[in-house]
Order: structure tokens, then sequence, then C-alpha cells
């Protein structure tokens, strides 16, 4: 109880500026005043402890600051009042902390704090808000009267994007697939990565475009700035929704641009996401892409379809790229040592994140058709090839100056271009510009 008082009368002193002006005092030398002024004697150990926390308190996001910085931690969420903040982490799910909130002023303290930078703020006049934090994870937060209980949910994402080719040895997507989607990326296909909540849409979004020509203009537009694209002639667009600025403005805009690619965040509604068809039918450009929640093509189409997209509209969009996140419950063999040392069998269960379809779509006289060129083998854990492409081998061979057989050919080559390129662990950045610099 002490040390929680002089926490929050030292916060208090400090934030009115009683320690020099705009705070210039270090945090050691304003405790120490502080300590002396209130005949507060502190040892080593408890000094080096509320330091830490005080510095934590005023300058970072509290004990926040300190869990983000676990590389293998996904998530943050703080559930409500007096309940532990809950973490998922990547080899163990859903993890309880020892840590709480006791006020909601404190939760929306830490929100506030969070999301300055872009100005935004929580109040009883906007209960909720969205902000990218300077890591680049993302953060949703509400309060009353939008949540019974204040909560935020943070989503870390990687400092370093995965490239192409780790999406590979994560066995997310085959090699045979990675090279066709290469020579996709460097026609005028668009595409549309669906998935559900966490399945790794972004991240692949992002790894898929080093296969884009450095030197192409890309407008990207996003409620919540998350795609991370190694190109240099980048423009984004952000939402600023208390304005009147959303999605379907922004898309709309990039049609006054001149881009050679559009990229849309995610689009969720009627209005976005026939903006974003409506920007597919005005021929953007060499391609638009965007993020869709769906589990599978067909879902996608009649979610679509439900929103008001017309079916020979749909035609517009070359390639719908599924990825999942499922639970995977198998068992490992375990062996006890000691006298009697023996094997038996334990369930362990893990999340796996895979690319389950790339589904080429077209339109024609008898409909909308969805022909599946690869699927996910369950039996055999792997991405396997299912049907020859049509209309986007009629595009590569058009981009490519190819016949049919030179390119096959070409996929091969690529494919063992990977491999190589796998095998030298490069960063984006590395493999982006190699794949920039090297010719076919």
């Amino acid at each position: 109880m002490q040390e929680a008082w002089l926490v929050k009368n030292f916060l208090s002193e400090f934030a009115e500026g009683a320690y020099g002006k705009g705070n210039s005092e270090p945090i050691e030398v304003a405790l120490k005043k502080f300590c002396e002024k209130n005949w507060v004697e502190l040892d080593d150990g408890q000094r080096e402890y509320l330091v830490k926390t005080l510095q934590l308190l005023a300058f970072e996001f509290g004990f926040l600051s300190i869990i983000l910085e676990d590389d293998n931690i996904e998530e943050v969420a703080v559930i409500g009042l007096h309940k532990p903040v809950y973490v998922f982490d990547r080899a163990f799910g859903w993890m309880k902390t020892n840590a709480f909130y006791s006020s909601e002023a404190a939760v929306k303290n830490a929100a506030n704090k969070m999301a300055r930078q872009i100005g935004r703020h929580l109040s009883l006049q906007n209960p909720k808000l969205n902000a990218v934090l300077p890591n680049g994870s993302r953060l949703n937060a509400c309060i009353e009267p939008a949540a019974m209980q204040p909560a935020i949910t943070i989503r870390k994402f990687r400092e370093k994007p995965f490239t192409p080719t780790e999406l590979v040895a994560n066995r997310t997507i085959s090699s045979e697939a990675i090279a066709f989607l290469w020579a996709a990326m460097q026609t005028d296909c668009s595409m549309l990565v669906c998935g559900n909540t966490g399945s790794g849409k972004t991240s692949t979004l992002n790894a898929l475009f080093c296969f884009v020509p450095k030197e192409e203009r890309i407008i990207v537009t996003e409620e919540t700035p998350e795609i991370n694209l190694p190109h240099e002639h980048m423009v984004k667009l952000v939402t600023v929704q208390n304005i009147g600025i959303g999605m379907s403005e922004l898309i709309e805009n990039t049609l006054r641009m001149r881009p050679d690619r559009v990229v849309v965040g995610e689009i969720r509604n009627r209005e976005e996401v026939n903006a974003f068809i409506d920007t597919l039918l005005a021929g953007q450009g060499k391609g638009c892409y965007a993020t869709f929640h769906a589990r599978s093509a067909k879902e996608a189409a009649l979610r679509m379809k439900k929103l008001g997209v017309m079916e020979m509209d749909l035609g517009a969009v070359d390639i719908i790229l599924v990825q999942k996140r499922w639970n995977s419950v198998r068992e490992k063999k375990v062996s006890a040592e000691g006298p009697f040392s023996q094997t038996f069998s334990q369930k362990v269960s893990a999340e796996v994140r895979r690319i389950t379809e790339i589904v080429e779509v077209s339109h024609s006289a008898e409909g909308l058709e969805l022909r599946t060129l690869f699927e996910f083998d369950h039996e055999k854990g792997m991405l396997v090839r299912k049907n020859r492409s049509s209309k986007v081998m009629e595009k590569m061979k058009i981009t490519f100056g190819l016949n049919e057989k030179q390119l096959g050919k070409l996929l091969k080559q690529r494919e063992k271009r990977l491999r190589l390129l796998q095998a030298k662990e490069p960063s984006l950045k590395e493999f982006f510009e190699e794949i920039s610099n090297e010719p076919d």
C-alpha cells in the first residue's frame, strides 16, 4: 500500500511539472527529491524497482510495455477490471498473466497514451478507437458505453516481415504455388486474400509484393496501417472517420492518382466491397489487392454477392487466395526417465496457419467459375496442385511472351531460385533487392 501511495502521488506531481519544465529531471533525481520531501526512505532494491516502474508509467505503456517486448507474444488482451490480462503465445496459445487493471481511468490512460501519436483518444463521446503503436502493433480499445467492461486488444506484428521463402519454410505454402504466384504478381492479375481472424492474410500479402517490380507506383488504403511493402514509390492513405473520410472515399480517390497497383488493407462492408469492385472494373493499373474475411473461395464469392456485387463483376478478380488458422491436436511420444522408464503418448495442441486454396476466378456464359488451382491436402499436410490455370496462364503468356511449354519451364526455374534464396535466409529487403535486380 505504501508503494501504491508513493507511485500515485509521485506521478501526480510529475504530471503537474513539479520536477522541472517538461519534466526535465530524470526519474531517478525526481524520485530522490520526492522521497526527501515526504520523509520516505528506500533501500537499493526498492529504488531500482520503483525507478523502472515509474519510468514505464510516466513515459511508456506501463506493464504492457514489458509484455510487448516478448517476441513470442502475438496478442495482448485486457478483458476488464480486476481480471488477469491475457496474452497469446505462439507456442502455447492463450495464457493468463499476473497483471491486471483496477480502474477504468488506468485503462483509458494506457490506451490514450498509445494512440497519442495519431491524435486519437478514448472519451464518452468516442468510446472506441483503433490505432497503431510505434512498433507497428495494432491497438483496439473500448470503454463504456461501447463495452460493459473496459477492453484493450493489441495485435503484434513481426518487426521483420515474412519473406516468400519463409512462408515456404514454415509450410504455409508450397514452393510450386509460390513460384506460380510470383509470375501472377508480375502480370496484371488482381487478388483477394481471404481467411479467418489471425490467419496471416496481411503477412502473406506483404510477402507477395516482393515479386512486384520495384519501380512501380503503389497506393495503399487502410483504416489501421498494417501493410508494410518494400517499395520506394508508395503512397499510404488512411481513413479519418470523424471527418467523414472512410475506406470507400479513399478507394475512389485512387482513381485520380495513377497507380500501378492499389492495395486495400481490408474490405468489410457493402460500401467498401463495392468501391473495391468498382476500382477493379475501372481497369486500375496492373492490379488491385485486398484482404477479406471468408473461410473459402466459395464463401468469399457468396459473401460478396450478398454485399451487392453482381456475379459477372466478380470475374474482375483473378485469384482468390485463402489462408486459414486452426488448432491441430496430435499425439506425441514422450519418454519418462528413471528406473521404470517408459514411453507413452501425450496429446499436444498447436495452432496451424496454412494457405488452403488458390482459386482462379472467371466468368462465362454459364456463370461464375471458381477453378481450384491449389488445395491443402490434410492427409499429406501440404498444398497440392489440383487443376491447371486457364485465365491467369493466358495473362502470363502475354506478359512474358512465352508459350505454355516455355512458361512451365520458367515456373520450374523460379522454384529452383526460391530454394537457393531460402538457403541464404535473406531479410525482406534483401529478398526484394535480389529478386528485383537479378534477371530471370
